[in-house]
This record gives structure tokens, sequence and C-alpha cells, in this order.
């Protein structure tokens, strides 16, 4: 049920779930550290404001979990698909709802920073380091507003930090270090398609790809080329689609890496523009001329060197000398 990362209709909701959530932790707090009680009308509906935070919070997970998943590749996706799933589970099990402010606000400055992150690139057209950063600076905002207000209505200043400001440092914290060893995936964009080819070529607003015949390789399900049968001359081409959300305009890199010695052996990286807006995502491709016989490996990474997809594939040299005929495939 969520739609495109950069809908407008859906930003609109998910800031009116922040807001929302914030007021009623806020209005939450007033009313437990000041012995108050909400007014007659308001009574039985404010027996739900937790569970309605909760569902609130619920709600941005779910989407964040698709969003980071799409965008990340191999390990991000599968790290961010767990620790979403965790926060999932604080947010909906009984024992952690015990927790009270701490659960809500650890819970509350992830989904805030993760709205940021997506939010500033799809506002700005670009994804560039500082707006993580950014967002994660941003985050602390509410958070230290509503820290602020518990003090101010008798909470000790040192258990408004432990329940409300020390959660939310700490989900920074975590953020922080993961975006640093480039494990956060680089929403908004997403890889839709990725493979190697003989040939790529463009033509009108698609782009033509060329294969040996399907019979020639060993893997059925895949529609490029895992086995590369190559011969002296031949370009070994990568071609990608990449979503991008509307009035995108960036670069990422086309990462080449041959498996020598035990490890991955980096080498070119070559530059590839985007353009966002374009629901099956922006076409385009690189090739590799000089290559050798061997396992190698392509990424596809924003500049900051976060990963957004990949592919890995044999090369090998083709025994045959006899004329090739190609699949041809539009794209």
């Amino acid at each position: 049920m969520v739609g495109r990362i950069d809908e407008t209709p859906m930003l609109l909701q998910q800031a009116a779930y922040l807001l929302v959530t914030g007021v009623l932790l806020g209005a939450m707090l007033r009313f437990e550290l000041l012995h108050l009680e909400p007014p007659a009308w308001l009574r039985r509906p404010w027996r739900y404001v937790e569970h309605a935070m909760h569902f609130m919070l619920g709600t941005l997970l779910n989407a964040f979990i698709l969003f980071y998943v799409k965008s990340g590749s191999g390990v991000t996706a599968a790290l961010f698909l767990a620790l979403i799933s965790l926060l999932l589970l604080v947010n909906e099990h009984p024992r952690f709802h015990r927790l009270g402010p701490v659960a809500l606000f650890g819970l509350y400055s992830f989904a805030l920073t993760s709205y940021l992150a997506y939010l500033l690139p799809v506002l700005a057209g670009h994804l560039r380091t500082w707006m993580f950063f950014a967002a994660s600076a941003l985050s602390l905002g509410p958070i230290l507003l509503l820290a602020r207000l518990m003090a101010r209505w008798g909470e000790d200043g040192r258990r408004a930090f432990r329940q409300g400001v020390g959660p939310a440092i700490g989900v920074q914290a975590l953020l922080l270090v993961l975006f640093i060893l480039h494990l956060v995936p680089p929403v908004p964009l997403s890889v839709r398609s990725l493979g190697v080819w003989h040939r790529a070529e463009r033509e009108g607003a698609e782009f033509k790809l060329s294969r040996l015949p399907r019979s020639r390789w060993a893997d059925p399900w895949r529609k490029d080329e895992p086995v590369f049968l190559a011969r002296p001359g031949d370009r070994v081409f990568v071609f990608t689609r990449i979503f991008a959300p509307h009035n995108f305009r960036d670069q990422v890199r086309v990462r080449w890496a041959k498996w020598e010695r035990g490890a991955w052996a980096e080498s070119d990286a070559i530059p590839l523009r985007i353009v966002g807006g374009r629901e099956e995502g922006f076409g385009g491709y690189a090739y590799k001329q000089n290559w050798s016989p061997g396992d190698w490996r392509v990424a596809i990474e924003t500049e900051d060197g976060r990963e957004i997809g990949r592919t890995r594939f044999e090369l090998r040299l083709d025994p045959e000398t006899g004329e090739r005929v190609f699949d041809v495939l539009q794209n």
C-alpha cells in the first residue's frame, strides 16, 4: 500500500503522523507529570492515545522497511530488515510498552531521522553526505523540546535525560556509526535492474541489449549472463535501471572488482549520470574493455560509497571461434 517514495500525499501523511505523535507524546507527559486529568469530553478517547502513537509509529516503520530494503544491497538490506523488524517488535510488544517514554522516544527519534533522510534528497534533487548528518541533527530538535518541557513540568533533569534525550542520542549514535561504515542504504535511490551483457545500445527512449542464446549458460532464471563467454576484443557491458525521485539529477558510480587471492580487488569506478522521475527507473550502461578471466563483481554505488545494487558473474574465454548469434532484448 506504500507508493513511490517521492509522492507528495504520502510525504505529507508521514509528516502528519510524526507531528501528531510528537504532540500526543508531549500531552501524555504533561498529564502524567502534572497529575492532570484530561477534560471530560476527552477522557474516553484518551485511553487509546498510547495505542494511537504506537499505531502511527508502526505504520511509519513498515514504510521505512520497504524503502530501506529497496535501496539496500546485500548486507545493508539484510541489516536494516533485521533492525527495523526489531523496532517493530519493540513497538508492538506490551513488555516494551511498560518502558513508557524510553521506548517511545527511541522509536520517535528513529522515525524522524529516517523520514528526513529521504525527504531532504527528494526536495534538493540530489543525494549528498551532509544530508544524513542534517537529518540526524534536525531529529534531535523535537526530542530536546520535549525534554525541556518535561523539566518545566517538574521532572528531574537527570530522569528527563534518561527517559527522553538518552534513548534518542543512543539511536542517533547507532545510525551515524552505521552511516560512516556505509551500512545505511542510500534512500531514496534504488536499483530496478542490473546485469551484464555482450552489447548495450540506446535506441530512442529504449535500450537494445544483446546476449548469447540462453542455452549457452546455466542459470535460466536470470535475464543477463552469469557466465560470460568472451573473446579477445569483446567489451563487457553492464546495464542498469535506477529509480530516483522526480526532478532528481545526480551521479552514481559503476565499480568493477575481481576476486583475486581471496579478496575482491577493485579496479575501475565509472561515473554514470542519472535523472529521476521514471517509474521503471533511469536506464544507463557502462563497459569494461580490459578484462581477464575469473570471478567478477559489479556494484552500483553513490558518490559517498554506499552501495545500491550489485551483480556477480564468471568471465570465461569462449572456446568456440565460429560466428556468434545474439539474442536481442528491448529494455
